[in-house]
């Protein structure tokens, strides 16, 4: 590699490309994590849809440079859907249950609920005691009902989560991902996961929920979801705790009013829709489901 002659040289946030006449690597920084020993868990459960380097350094990892398949948002989601269901088939092991954490946690999941709703109470109190709105103001009062039908669902949720988790003594974990999104998903002569530094042991749910908050807006979640529960369906309380933490709302800043806040609200108030719609269609397709 030394002898050979660079003829363009590119930077890419934490990331540089190199050119040569016939060949691109791409020279990522290894960060404080042992990437080596993602790569052997893995390797051990036959995993091979996912980007290895040809070469790890102290500070480095070297790559082979990949170019992307021309596809649209939909076919690359639908690959990615496929490389998912396929890694999580082939880490698939049960856990025992922490009753105690899981008390901790069902207690997390209602102060999460609790504190946005008087949040969100607070703000429209304030607002509509101004005698003038300001465009994110009127934007919001507008809007706000969709932030309570959310928390309301979402407690129900909770309720239902924790019922079912109560009475069960293990449950099933993946090797998920952590980043799992379009931007980490290269379709090339073969599909492959990059940017595995997060990788760790976590519930199903976990990758499909990243997915869905960063690629919601990009591509059909409605028929990812289908696909992926053909090929990795999940359980009763999967399905709740998926559920539950694509509908808590985040807390949201109506101010100083301008018109990127009115952007940065209507694209809140959007998402918030589109997860409704999810989540209405895919209850009917579960009731479809158990009737047969």
């Amino acid at each position: 590699m030394k002898d050979k002659c660079i003829s363009k040289y590119t930077y890419l946030k934490d990331i540089r490309v190199l050119s040569y006449e016939n060949e691109k690597i791409l020279i990522k920084r290894k960060k404080k994590y042992d990437i080596e020993k993602v790569y052997k868990y893995l390797d051990d459960h036959n995993v091979n849809n996912y980007l290895r380097p040809f070469k790890v350094t102290e500070d480095n990892l070297y790559f082979n440079y990949l170019d992307k398949r021309n596809l649209d948002n939909d076919e690359v989601a639908k690959h990615l859907v496929y490389a998912l269901s396929d890694l999580q088939n082939k880490t698939t092991i049960y856990k025992e249950i922490d009753k105690d954490k899981l008390k901790e946690e069902y207690e997390e999941f209602n102060r999460r609920i609790n504190y946005l709703e008087e949040y969100y109470f607070t703000l429209q109190d304030l607002v509509e005691n101004k005698v003038y709105m300001a465009p994110s103001e009127y934007l919001f009062i507008r809007n706000v009902s969709i932030v309570y039908s959310a928390l309301n669902y979402a407690k129900s949720l909770v309720e239902s989560w924790y019922k079912i988790m109560r009475e069960k003594t293990r449950e099933r974990y993946v090797y998920a991902h952590g980043k799992c999104e379009l931007d980490h998903f290269i379709t090339s002569i073969n599909d492959y996961f990059i940017s595995l530094e997060k990788a760790h042991l976590a519930r199903p749910a976990e990758d499909f929920i990243h997915f869905f908050k960063k690629n919601s807006s990009d591509t059909d979640m409605i028929s990812n979801f289908r696909l992926y529960q053909h090929r990795y369906h999940y359980k009763e309380e999967e399905y709740l705790y998926l559920l539950i933490n694509i509908t808590i709302p985040k807390k949201i800043d109506i101010y100083p009013s301008s018109l990127d806040k009115c952007v940065e609200i209507g694209e809140f108030f959007d998402k918030l829709k589109l997860t409704s719609e999810f989540v209405l269609k895919n209850e009917k397709d579960k009731k479809q489901y158990e009737k047969h």
